[in-house]
C-alpha cells in the first residue's frame, strides 16, 4: 500500500517546506484543492521540480471540462489529477483522454457520492487509475464519523482504490486490511508537531 500526504496548505513556501520534511516517507505528494486555488498550478510545478522522483497529485476536483483541466494540470507537472465522481461520465472520459495523452493518471473522487460502490465501478470502467473513497473535512467533523463506511465500500467495489478522511496511526491498519492501494493522510501529518516523525510512523505501520 502506498502512502500519500495531502497538503491542505495555502502557500507554495509552506508546501515546499512540508514536502521537504516528509518526502522520504511518502510515495505520493498531493497538493490539496485549497493550495491549488490559493497558489495556482505553479504550486504543482514547484513541488514536482523539488521532488521529481515522487508521484505528484493535483487535487483539482474537476466537475466540468475534464479534458481541458486535466491537460493543464499535467502540463504543470502533475502525475495524477482528480475528477469528482459526481461529474458527468463525459467529464471523466475527457480527463482520462488527457491522461492517456500524457501517460499519466486520473483519480475519481467519490466525495458526496451516495452509492459509492456503483459509481466506483463505473468510474473505473471509464478509465480511472484508481478511485478515492473520500470523506471531506466537513463530513469528518460530524459527530460519530468513522472510516467504517468508506472501508466497507472500498472493499466491496472490487476496484483499485484509495482512502482519504480520518487516516491516521490508529486507523491505517484497518485501511490496509480493507485492501486499499493508497492511504491518504492529511491532518495526521501536516497537523502534527513533527510532520516528519508522523509520516515515518505511518510508513512503518504499513506492512
Amino acid at each position: 500500500m502506498k502512502l500519500q500526504v495531502a497538503m491542505d496548505l495555502l502557500t507554495i513556501d509552506d508546501a515546499l517546506e512540508l514536502a521537504g520534511k516528509v518526502a522520504e516517507y511518502v510515495d505520493i505528494i498531493e497538493l490539496g484543492t485549497p493550495l491549488i486555488k490559493a497558489a495556482g498550478l505553479a504550486a504543482v510545478t514547484a513541488i514536482k521540480d523539488a521532488h521529481p522522483d515522487k508521484i505528484i497529485f493535483a487535487d483539482m476536483k474537476t466537475m466540468d471540462a475534464g479534458e481541458l483541466e486535466a491537460d493543464i494540470a499535467f502540463k504543470a507537472g502533475a502525475d495524477l489529477v482528480s475528477v469528482l465522481g459526481s461529474a458527468d461520465d463525459t467529464t471523466i472520459a475527457g480527463a482520462v483522454k488527457a491522461a492517456k495523452s500524457h501517460n499519466k493518471g486520473i483519480v475519481v473522487d467519490l466525495i458526496g457520492v451516495v452509492d459509492k460502490v456503483s459509481r466506483a465501478r463505473q468510474a473505473h470502467a471509464l478509465g480511472a487509475q484508481f478511485i478515492e473513497f473520500h470523506a471531506g473535512l466537513d463530513e469528518q467533523a460530524q459527530p460519530g464519523f468513522d472510516l467504517k463506511g468508506l472501508l466497507s465500500a472500498g472493499r466491496n467495489a472490487l476496484v483499485p482504490f484509495s482512502v482519504a478522511g480520518g487516516v491516521n496511526l490508529s486507523t491505517i491498519e484497518a485501511v490496509q486490511l480493507a485492501g486499499a492501494d493508497v492511504a491518504v493522510a492529511g491532518g495526521a501529518i501536516y497537523g502534527a508537531a513533527d510532520p516528519a516523525l508522523a509520516a515515518k510512523k505511518l510508513r512503518v505501520a504499513i506492512v
